[in-house]
């Protein structure tokens, strides 16, 4: 073997020997460990004008909220650990999304390299659990005897109270059943990482760092929210005064001091929010973009169009402790004229079934109370939105106070008209029979059916009422229609030499007519209802 071969051999194995004696250098995990954690806590939120603080909460249906706040942070340039404390205990976490903005800088969206949402409590029962294998030792004193007790031991099971293995090797279950008074649970040290309230642990990359502006906003469970109103009506139901209540539930432990508040009316649709990752999003860009500002003061809140929702923002600093529900006064307005109707709905017959006509067999119908506000500026200084939700009536008679209904009112845009139910008018009596029926078959063109109606009223009240007839066929309103025929088209029409006011066909099958009637006037309109049914 010559020199050179001697010398590539040695040089070969001298060089397997050094790499089986260095370990390779360690592989990336894929996301850096930052050694400094930036702690940014609720005592950082910022100041706003107005008393606010720049928390914004804004409850949408469906038991969610979505939660904005800004605080301050010192966040490094590129990668850097973020501890967010004090979120709240019903967070979404996958919802987050994080901007930062440095001072005097742009606001940039925040990379995440890693985000863990932290919720182990400090709460009695967890500590147990995490201080299994541990020793722990309960003092009390006793009961018969006063004497004070100490007992010490490893934790084998918390599963039914304290199970303990003592120091001379036997188990027990704590102190003795009814043996303790003022027993305490003493641990040397808090086991495990646990936490006083949940938080958002973040790993994140920004291009521009320093002292700046971290906005946060994230989706939450357990809040709603309801408009009420009460509504004083003056004796003779010609003017009301006007009350207007945002109620707000939060079932969360999170509590909201001095924030922006908004609420959004319209259904959301939750469950493609949570199978579709552009659902947060929206949700986002709805709530973010609307439930900042100043509000126009007049009535305590300012109302947004947002597609087919609506945004109602408060603008006054509220706060909203946790476990609680708050009543906020977004609108009162005293003496506002209001107009009254009386409805009266009346089921209109297609046939005699079975039975004959021509008799005094008469069917009472339903007459109800309709209040209605204008809703108008330049009528009585509202012309504002008036969220759904629950309308309480009263009414006044003399110096006493009646309570008179309670219904639900639907969303009511600003300049629109809000009608309400209110009770019953026993002093309207109205009736109706059919006194004609004729039918008759034209073969391949279908058939033909008259029915002749005679309505009655009277007005047994002390004032001059307005009613509004609300005639419909059976059916009539819903999806499919009347049932009992295929193809069909109907007219309805006073009878000859009948007077009386004009019908107006309102949806297919309905008509209304409006009469007023004076104290203890009696009327009788005569309808003929002609029905083209087609095979």
């Amino acid at each position: 073997m010559n020199r050179r071969r001697v010398v590539l051999l040695f040089l070969t194995a001298a060089g397997l020997v050094a790499a089986a004696g260095c370990p390779p250098p360690p592989r990336s995990t894929g996301v850096p460990r930052p050694e400094q954690t930036i702690e940014v806590g609720m005592d950082k939120t910022v100041r706003g004008e107005g008393g606010f603080r720049d928390v914004y909460l804004t409850v949408l249906p469906s038991d969610l909220a979505l939660v904005r706040e800004r605080r301050e942070a010192n966040v490094p340039a590129g990668v850097s650990a973020v501890q967010y404390m004090d979120v709240i205990d019903t967070i979404i976490p996958e919802s987050t999304r994080v901007q930062f903005q440095p001072n005097g800088g742009d606001v940039e969206d925040v990379a995440f390299l890693e985000q863990r949402y932290r919720y182990d409590l400090i709460e009695p029962w967890r500590i147990l659990e995490l201080s299994l294998g541990g020793t722990v030792r309960i003092k009390w004193t006793q009961a018969r005897t006063g004497v004070e007790k100490l007992l010490e031991g490893v934790v084998e099971s918390t599963a039914e109270g304290l199970f303990l293995r003592t120091p001379d090797g036997t188990y027990t279950l704590g102190v003795p059943s009814g043996d303790g008074w003022y027993a305490r649970t003493i641990l040397d040290d808090l086991p495990g990482a646990l936490f006083a309230r949940p938080l958002l642990d973040w790993i994140v990359d920004v291009r521009e760092g320093g002292p700046g502006v971290l906005e946060t906003s994230y989706l939450a469970w357990g809040f709603s929210w309801e408009a009420d109103y009460v509504i004083t009506a003056s004796e003779d139901f010609s003017s009301a005064d006007l009350i207007g209540w945002v109620t707000l539930r939060n079932t969360t432990a999170g509590r909201f001091e001095d924030a922006h508040l908004a609420v959004v009316a319209g259904k959301v649709n939750v469950a493609a929010e949570m199978y579709n990752g552009r659902g947060y999003a929206g949700y986002g860009m709805m709530a973010m973009g609307g439930a900042e500002g100043d509000g126009d003061g007049d009535y305590g809140y300012v109302e947004e169009g947002l597609f087919e929702y609506h945004l109602y923002k408060l603008d006054q600093p509220t706060t909203l402790p946790p476990y609680s529900w708050k009543q906020v006064a977004f609108l009162e307005r005293n003496g506002i004229d209001i107009t009254t109707k009386y409805r009266a709905d009346i089921g209109l017959q297609t046939g005699a079934y079975g039975g004959y006509t021509g008799t005094e067999d008469e069917i009472p119908s339903n007459v109800r109370r309709v209040l209605t506000i204008e809703n108008r500026a330049d009528v009585d200084g509202l012309g504002i939105p008036l969220p759904a939700g629950t309308a309480r009536i009263y009414a006044r008679s003399g110096e006493d106070l009646f309570f008179i209904d309670s219904e639900q009112v639907e969303d009511t845009p600003r300049e629109e008209p809000l009608d309400i139910d209110a009770g019953g008018a026993p002093f309207m009596v109205v009736k109706s029979k059919i006194t004609d029926v004729d039918m008759s078959d034209a073969g391949a063109f279908g058939s033909y059916t008259v029915v002749r109606h005679e309505i009655t009223a009277v007005n047994r009240g002390s004032h001059a009422a307005t009613v509004l007839y609300r005639m419909a066929m059976p059916g009539a309103g819903q999806p499919y229609g009347y049932a009992g025929y295929s193809a069909w088209d109907a007219r309805l029409e006073r009878a000859a030499n009948s007077a009386g006011p004009p019908l107006e066909e309102v949806e297919s099958g309905i008509w209304e007519m409006e009469r007023t009637l004076e104290p203890d006037q009696e009327t009788q309109d005569v309808l003929v209802l002609r029905i083209h049914q087609s095979y």
